[in-house]
């Protein structure tokens, strides 16, 4: 198979549970790059979360940001962004805020939350700083708007939101402490799809490695899907392949795998 680039997700895929790429991972990405090779990062984070590690990487194709929601190169220039649909924002809030539930709004340029606990796992997860509000902006309208809360209670909020809002909203996870929301036109695999496009990518000759549900979309537009091994049951059940786990560098051993 000839492949000409490579989508991978960031937690849990690429960073180990360290939050860093390890060497190995690092390396082989460069060479595959001088080979001509070209790779894109697909994550849930921000931009401003993201672009270290691009910048890291010299990452050249468009930046897949929040899930989707912005899609940006390195050089600043955007592809596109899309916004929460304004209408659901207040009732995204009301009801995280009443379900006693960490709610985190993702603006382009700044990031909001109601209380410090929320900033500050954050700051440790992310390294974005997260300004502590007591009332939002209810005229400006954001890319992303996050749940956060322990497994249990996230799995009972989602079973509840899926009926309130399922058919107009993008819902999905990225750890099993979150639940987030986007418009219902953004998704990893709808930015994927532009890129391709853009780039006359063929199907087969792209690869997506993810390791959660955030990640299926990507899974179901790229020739080879690749779950990590440290993903859920679900996720590898929707793989092509199965990798290593993000702490024994399996983004190098399935890459290595298939170019070497």
């Amino acid at each position: 198979m000839s492949y000409k680039m490579v989508a991978i997700d960031l937690d849990g895929t690429l960073l180990s549970n360290h939050n860093i790429i390890t060497k190995k991972n690092e390396t082989i990405i460069k060479e595959l790059k001088k080979r001509g090779i070209l790779f894109t990062i697909a994550s849930g984070r921000p931009y401003q979360s993201v672009e270290p590690y691009a910048k890291q990487l010299k990452i050249e194709l468009p930046l897949i940001t929040t899930n989707g929601a912005l899609v940006k190169y390195l050089t600043g220039d955007t592809i596109y962004e899309v916004l929460v649909a304004k209408d659901y924002v207040n009732k995204l809030v009301d009801f995280g805020l009443k379900n006693k539930l960490g709610v985190i709004l993702y603006y382009k340029d700044k990031f909001e939350t109601f209380n410090k606990s929320t900033a500050k796992k954050q700051w440790q997860l992310e390294k974005i700083e997260v300004e502590v509000i007591k009332e939002y902006d209810k005229i400006k309208v954001p890319l992303k708007i996050v749940y956060c809360g322990n497994e249990e209670k996230i799995n009972q909020v989602y079973s509840k939101v899926k009926l309130l809002f399922k058919k107009d909203l993008y819902i999905t996870q990225s750890d099993k402490i979150y639940l987030e929301f986007m418009n219902s036109s953004v998704s990893k695999g709808i930015a994927l799809k532009k890129i391709m496009e853009r780039y006359n990518f063929k199907r087969e000759e792209v690869i997506a490695i993810g390791n959660n549900h955030n990640d299926l979309s990507m899974f179901e537009e790229a020739g080879t899907a690749v779950a990590m091994g440290n993903s859920p049951f679900e996720i590898k059940k929707m793989a092509d392949l199965i990798t290593d786990s993000n702490n024994d560098n399996g983004v190098f051993n399935i890459l290595h795998k298939l170019f070497f």
